[in-house]
């Protein structure tokens, strides 16, 4: 009978764990074996729209462009502030050919011209261009920025798709 009764416990807090509702912080391992935990971009944010001279520098209005997270030393996260969105659509005209109309900064007149081809849009892309680069440095640990820098370019780093050591955040 306690076999039984152990057995069936044991089913129990199975279920338990795989539906996540395992108390106490017993299930923070995800089904593929990973840790649920926030992504480091949210951490780094969290910290830095803190600051008070991020809040002077960017006053709310700026773009998360590229960062490294270091959980247990110095990270960096690059802004861009004072950008601007440029917009392209490709249009598939009624010969069944297709035409890229843009770049353009307003959507209403991108749209306007690409009416006038009496086509059908079938993509749209917009990316931001312009601005000012920031560089945020981080004391991850003690949750603080230790610096705000402007800088012109993004470095070549941030076009690589892995960084060894730390996690690059996109």
């Amino acid at each position: 009978m306690l076999v039984i009764l152990g057995f069936l416990s044991a089913i129990f807090l199975l279920s338990l764990y795989e539906s996540g509702n395992l108390p106490l912080g017993m299930n923070d391992v995800d089904n593929s074996g990973g840790i649920n935990r926030e992504p480091g971009s949210e951490i780094l944010r969290k910290i830095y729209v803190n600051d008070s001279d991020f809040q002077n520098l960017t006053k709310g209005n700026y773009t998360y462009e590229v960062g490294i997270f270091n959980e247990t030393g110095e990270s960096v996260a690059y802004i861009r502030i004072n950008g601007w969105y440029i917009h392209e659509v490709t249009v598939e005209l009624q010969n069944g050919t297709l035409k890229t109309v843009g770049p353009f900064d307003s959507l209403e007149d991108l749209y306007m011209e690409a009416d006038s081809l009496n086509g059908s849009v079938i993509s749209t892309s917009s990316k931001i261009t312009g601005g000012e680069f920031y560089i945020i440095t981080i004391d991850t640990p003690n949750e603080t920025v230790r610096s705000i820098e402007k800088v012109d370019e993004l470095p070549d780093w941030t076009a690589e798709a892995e960084v060894v050591g730390a996690e690059l955040i996109p």
